[in-house]
């Protein structure tokens, strides 16, 4: 039977979700708390791969099974084995035609700017911005993100793995409060690092450093050598996946 997870984590501590060679990985953790639990080697299959340092309010992953547990107390057994910064939401047995990654009809992201004093307990969970940022005016870059496009300049996916990069964004928001800027961008589908590339390009939009015209650019004049910041990790939250 096949088993749906939604789960949440802190990634400051780890090298991202996806297994690593030499580096602690989260499903590395969540496959040794399943084989405690199962007592059998079990893969888990993500909906989103995301990198170091990003976190997660709504990540889902399934994996499959021979073996019916009760969901509640799985669920139990799962956090009491999972390290704090991890922890299981929900389970659901679901159809095997379920699948993690290929059944998502869209993924949303948030992404948090602190502009502000520097705030040591933001380290790790927010990107702490010293320049001073314009904030109309990255808001009219995002609407020009909105929309059906080719995001070759917006993303490290290569095009050789990748050769079609054409993605739709259905919501691009930014908004402030207080000393916090939170960006949230859904999408029918992100490519590798396309989440940052953009929110850098935002930030270089707002402190000066590029132009509507320059993002016009990106867009309609496709290429990988672009110059861009790709924003830091620490801000990025996965927030929900839609199936």
């Amino acid at each position: 039977m096949r088993y749906k997870v939604l789960v949440a984590y802190d990634g400051k501590n780890y090298a991202g979700f996806q297994s690593q060679i030499n580096a602690l990985a989260i499903q590395d953790v969540i496959e040794n708390a399943l084989y405690k639990i199962f007592r059998e080697k079990i893969r888990i299959v993500m909906s989103s791969r995301t990198d170091a340092g990003v976190h997660a309010r709504g990540q889902v992953f399934h994996f499959d099974s021979e073996t019916k547990k009760d969901l509640e107390k799985l669920k139990y057994s799962f956090n009491c084995l999972l390290p704090k910064d991890i922890h299981v939401l929900d389970i659901k047995i679901v159809s095997e035609k379920f699948h993690s990654r290929f059944s998502v009809k869209n993924k949303t992201y948030e992404y948090y700017i602190n502009v502000g004093e520097y705030d040591v307990f933001l380290n790790g969970y927010a990107y702490q911005c010293h320049y001073k940022l314009d904030l109309d005016l990255m808001k009219k870059g995002a609407e020009l993100l909105v929309g059906e496009h080719d995001f070759t300049s917006f993303n490290t996916s290569s095009l050789k793995e990748y050769p079609n990069q054409v993605r739709k964004i259905t919501e691009f928001k930014i908004t402030k409060k207080k000393d916090i800027i939170k960006i949230r961008v859904t999408s029918t589908g992100f490519l590798r690092n396309m989440v940052r590339i953009m929110v850098g390009t935002l930030i270089d939009l707002g402190r000066g450093q590029k132009t509507l015209n320059d993002i016009k650019d990106m867009l309609n004049k496709p290429n990988k050598s672009t110059r861009r910041f790709n924003a830091d990790p620490n801000g990025l939250y996965l927030i929900k996946i839609r199936y």
